[in-house]
């Protein structure tokens, strides 16, 4: 049975803040760009799995991956990133289950602000 828009908004209790990369480049042709907020949205935030392993040069670490959810919006992609926190959650995944209308469903994973 479908959960009712009720029951999952009273579920959204953390405040996150969604930004978007702006790229921008120097004389050098280097991209000097920086992150934008696009909005800030409540969600609920559930820790997905076991820590995902990542190597990264030489050094192999651990990333704690994120189930997010929070309501729809047109601009929610992988080019953004969200803010919780102090803590920086790369957007992996965007799923729009149509059990859950207007709600988004993202895999994202910490990562170094």
């Amino acid at each position: 049975m479908a959960e009712s828009a009720r029951e999952v908004s009273g579920r959204l209790a953390e405040a996150v803040v969604i930004e978007r990369w702006q790229s921008a480049r120097d004389a050098a042709g280097d991209d000097v760009g920086t992150w934008i907020k696009l909005a800030r949205a409540h969600a609920e935030l559930r820790v997905e799995g076991p820590l995902a392993p990542v190597v990264g040069g030489e050094a192999a670490r651990t990333q704690r991956r994120w189930r997010v959810l929070l309501r729809d919006r047109d601009d929610l992609g992988l080019d953004v990133r969200l803010r919780w926190r102090g803590a920086c959650l790369a957007v992996l995944a965007v799923a729009r289950d149509p059990a859950l209308p207007g709600l988004a469903s993202l895999l994202c994973e910490g990562r170094a602000p």
